[in-house]
């Protein structure tokens, strides 16, 4: 495992969504942003850009004295989609679409104030947006064209 910075590896990529994990440790003070790019993902059509994904569960185990993992779609401005921090273990369930204003379609994996022996795992699961989003005016839409149709 890389020490300082998150270590990202695709579980799963179907069709219609992809599950990813992120584990990051920590043995100094970090504050780190790292990329997923979205569209590296299965049946992206990088022709049609952005290839949107949208957040629909977190698992999360995190130790962490005082910093925070968090997730951001990634735009001209980055706006952060979930964030989980300190000592705690849980799960959301929840529809949260990439919102950032012009958006690449990537997501950022932004750790603030990790201190050393912090720690998290993340399991992410994210759905492919087949026809674009309406509060993107409908940007990227069929960007997954190389797939099977989705949600």
């Amino acid at each position: 495992m890389a020490v300082n910075a998150p270590e990202v590896t695709v579980i799963d990529d179907q069709d219609h969504q992809v599950v990813v994990k992120i584990v990051g440790y920590y043995n100094a003070l970090t504050t780190s942003n790292t990329p997923i790019q979205a569209n590296t993902f299965r049946g992206a059509n990088t022709s049609i850009s952005p290839c949107l994904v949208s957040l629909v569960n977190l698992l999360y185990s995190t130790s962490m004295a005082n910093g925070i993992v968090s997730l951001e779609w990634v735009g001209t401005s980055n706006v952060r989609a979930v964030g989980v921090g300190r000592a705690n273990d849980g799960e959301l369930q929840k529809y949260i679409p990439n919102n950032a204003a012009v958006p690449t379609g990537d997501i950022s994996i932004r750790v603030d104030n990790a201190s050393p022996n912090d720690s998290y795992t993340l399991i992410a699961t994210f759905v492919k947006e087949f026809q674009g989003t309406y509060w993107s005016g409908n940007k990227g839409a069929g960007a997954w064209a190389n797939t099977q149709i989705g949600y």
